[in-house]
């Protein structure tokens, strides 16, 4: 099956949820403080990481969709069109960042694939589909 939502369209929907990513931590941070008060810099990136997870897959494997791909109008799924499963979350989430942190080449990688699926997607067996 292959995906009808392009770069520019899933590139929006990531700026969208990086600032709703950001606020959350920054909220669960925040209690965390509350509650620990002096934790260190160091506990405060062990549940930065987690925080963000846990928006992005939770969001793909209830509803098939973050906030920001809600915005764009398209939302991820198995290719036999079931939501996803946790381990495909897991496998995205966690190739999603690295995709975007080589220079964003698992994302330029949708230019040239013919079903039009970025790295994380291909080998997560998940796809973008236009609501």
């Amino acid at each position: 099956m292959k995906s009808n939502v392009s770069l520019l369209r899933r590139l929006g929907a990531i700026i969208y949820d990086a600032f709703l990513a950001f606020s959350l931590v920054f909220f669960v941070g925040m209690i965390v403080i509350a509650i620990f008060d002096d934790i260190g810099n160091a506990f405060l990136y062990l549940i930065t990481l987690p925080t963000v997870y846990l928006y992005f897959a939770l969001s793909w494997v209830k509803g098939r969709q973050t906030i920001g791909m809600k915005a764009w109008k398209f939302q991820v799924i198995q290719h036999n069109q079931q939501n996803i499963t946790h381990s495909q979350a897991f496998v995205r989430f966690t190739l999603g960042l690295a995709s975007f942190s080589v220079f964003g080449l698992g994302f330029i990688y949708q230019l040239f694939n013919k079903d039009n699926l970025s790295w994380h997607d291909k080998l997560s067996n998940t796809l973008l589909i236009k609501n």
